[in-house]
């Protein structure tokens, strides 16, 4: 007996703000349904450290994509307590 493998990619936009001390990321993604999940991390820089732009991207967007998984599975929960009790079919 073989199955079927389905194959499905969602894209994930993150976007960045800087000025000379905060760094603020938004991650986003778009859902099959529809729905659009956002989320946003920081970081700021200690006043006692050099300038490095590159440091700041990395921690607030490992910070907006944290957030965002945890929009996502949110969202996966929902479908599911949906779905037990309000039976909609399964998709």
């Amino acid at each position: 007996m073989t199955t079927a493998t389905m194959t499905k990619t969602l894209m994930v936009e993150l976007r960045y703000e800087e000025d000379a001390d905060l760094t603020r990321a938004i991650a986003s993604m778009r859902l099959p349904s529809g729905r659009l999940l956002t989320a946003e991390g920081q970081a700021r820089r200690n006043p006692v450290d050099r300038p490095r732009a590159s440091i700041g991207e990395e921690m607030a967007g490992a910070r907006a994509l944290s957030g965002l998984a945890h929009r996502l599975l949110e969202a996966a929960a929902d479908e599911v307590e949906t779905n037990v009790h309000g039976g909609d079919p399964v998709v």
